[in-house]
């Protein structure tokens, strides 16, 4: 003979499955909330890694220039017409209004 279901045993049939929802949504969320909170510590070491990094080649890059202009010091106006370069005809002076600066810095 056929169990018959009665309405209180189909309402713990459902509550039971409800409260294994809602136990799975927390172990979820849980996880998330791990996972997320490790991305954003790595996220936050790697821009410090990359501070360090720009502050390094700002350094190189500031060296280079310094050796730039030590070289075209050398640069004398009969080396410049050997190397190809002519007198400019005529000058011009330009005038531009300084744009709004984006930076990253915080």
């Amino acid at each position: 003979m056929p169990r018959k279901i009665t309405p209180l045993g189909l309402y713990h049939l459902y509550v039971r499955r409800a409260v294994a929802g809602l136990v799975a949504l927390i172990v979820v969320c849980a996880f998330m909330y791990g996972f997320f909170l490790l991305e954003a510590v790595s996220h936050a070491a790697n821009h410090a890694e990359a501070r360090r990094e720009i502050a390094s080649l700002s350094s190189k890059v500031g060296g280079l220039q310094s050796q730039y202009l030590s070289a075209t010091k050398a640069l004398t106006p009969e080396r410049a017409r050997a190397l190809g370069f002519v007198a400019p005809v005529d000058t011009a002076t330009v005038y531009a209004d300084a744009p709004a600066t984006l930076t990253a810095n915080r």
